[in-house]
């Protein structure tokens, strides 16, 4: 056989080799790339004021006048709305499933307290009116914070509520007087 024609074979099997190889490199670079380059998507978040609505959990609450709410910044479903208070306090309210299928709302505003860290923490648990409906509300008092928390069932099952208040000691009763205005307005709507 000719050397030249088994170098060029040589060669010949080389180049595919090496084109094999580029596609290779290229196409496992292409699927990294196709991974970095993946946006991620950020919930999109949108100002609210006036009535917050949530039919996908059967509520609504009225953002008190000269404030905004901000909801949609959380993962996954949209639950509820977060109103940044002027004293640097912040009131959330939101609705879940009973996941952890407490009996009453007492019984969730006292595993909520619980679960809070606070070696001298005063914790108080009172029943209270959201809307409507019956239900428990809790304070626990840390140094100079301030949690402020009200929990109230849908009848006959389905979601349960949560109206929360964390502000300073020197905030505090400013600060809650516009919780209890949010927690009158709630109402339940049709649960979609």
């Amino acid at each position: 056989m000719d050397e030249s024609k088994l170098h060029c074979g040589a060669n010949r099997l080389h180049t595919q080799a090496h084109t094999i190889s580029r596609v290779m490199i290229a196409g496992a670079f292409a699927s990294l790339l196709q991974m970095v380059w993946i946006p991620i998507v950020c919930p999109e978040s949108r100002s609210v004021e006036g009535t917050y609505r949530n039919p996908a959990l059967g509520y609504s609450i009225k953002i008190p006048n000269g404030m905004k709410g901000v909801t949609g910044d959380q993962d996954g479903p949209e639950r509820g709305v977060r109103i940044s208070l002027a004293s640097g306090g912040e009131i959330v309210v939101f609705g879940e499933p009973n996941s952890l299928e407490w009996k009453s709302p007492e019984e969730g505003v006292r595993d909520l307290l619980k679960s809070r860290t606070c070696n001298s923490g005063q914790r108080e648990i009172h029943r209270a009116r959201i809307g409507k409906l019956n239900g428990a509300s809790g304070s626990l008092i840390c140094g100079d914070r301030v949690l402020k928390t009200l929990l109230a069932f849908r009848s006959r099952g389905g979601p349960i509520y949560w109206i929360q208040l964390e502000t300073s000691r020197a905030h505090e009763s400013e600060d809650e007087a516009i919780l209890e205005t949010v927690a009158a307005s709630f109402k339940l709507i049709r649960w979609q």
